[in-house]
């Protein structure tokens, strides 16, 4: 289980960089703009890794809200870049279906079900967390596709897929926090989310998803305005 939730992060992280590299060289922005985004975006989420990783070794995600805090600090910084032009430069090129089509990597949340079957999770907080993640996940390359192909309806359906995406994390956070709490506390517990390699997806996994989900948001926003411009 932790080779293959670590190998699946390693690998979710090596094709977003990949994703960030090819929109770079394909930006009008300076050659030296064009590199120092593409080796700023790989130093920034190996030091992430490494990050969680010592702090998880620390103890620090079993303290109540930690999760929550990193969630609120990386979002903060990711949409941050929404000051900088050359960030939305980058974004403006960005395929849109790349962005919800790599959003396939949030059926790891099936790990839940997983620690729900073996009796590891409560299952008021890992059904519908992983049941969500897992729909979201499959039906991710379905809406990207049908995206790239301007089926009918796309605009439609990627709104409905993103807002579901998000209200699954709210969801699931929601939960997650009360199972914590006198409320809804039972054994297990979540305790095995503040540990690697499971602390990956809320520490990790989590906040990357919102923001790429906050950048869909943003394109299919974008697409709306210029399509009431050319009308």
């Amino acid at each position: 289980m932790e080779t293959i939730m670590l190998g699946t992060q390693f690998l979710s992280i090596l094709l977003w960089w990949i994703g960030i590299f090819l929109v770079a060289e394909r930006a009008t922005i300076s050659t030296f703009q064009k590199r120092f985004v593409q080796m700023m975006s790989a130093i920034f989420f190996i030091a992430w890794l490494a990050v969680i990783d010592l702090l998880a070794r620390s103890s620090f995600f079993n303290t109540n809200g930690a999760n929550l805090l990193v969630l609120l600090l990386t979002s903060i910084l990711g949409f941050s870049l929404f000051f900088s032009q050359t960030f939305r430069k980058l974004l403006a090129v960005t395929p849109m279906h790349w962005i919800i089509g790599f959003q396939v990597f949030r059926v790891i949340g099936g790990v839940f079900l997983i620690g729900y079957v073996q009796g590891q999770l409560p299952g008021v907080f890992a059904l519908p967390a992983g049941i969500g993640d897992v729909l979201t996940g499959l039906t991710a390359p379905l809406v990207a596709y049908w995206s790239y192909k301007h089926g009918k309806g796309a605009q439609l359906i990627a709104w409905i897929w993103n807002i579901f995406g998000v209200l699954d994390f709210v969801n699931a956070l929601t939960l997650g926090a009360l199972a914590q709490t006198p409320l809804l506390q039972t054994e297990p517990t979540t305790a095995l989310l503040a540990a690697m390699p499971f602390v990956l997806i809320p520490a990790f996994g989590v906040p990357r998803s919102t923001l790429l989900h906050g950048y869909t948001f943003w394109l299919l926003g974008k697409r709306r305005t210029e399509k009431q411009i050319q009308f």
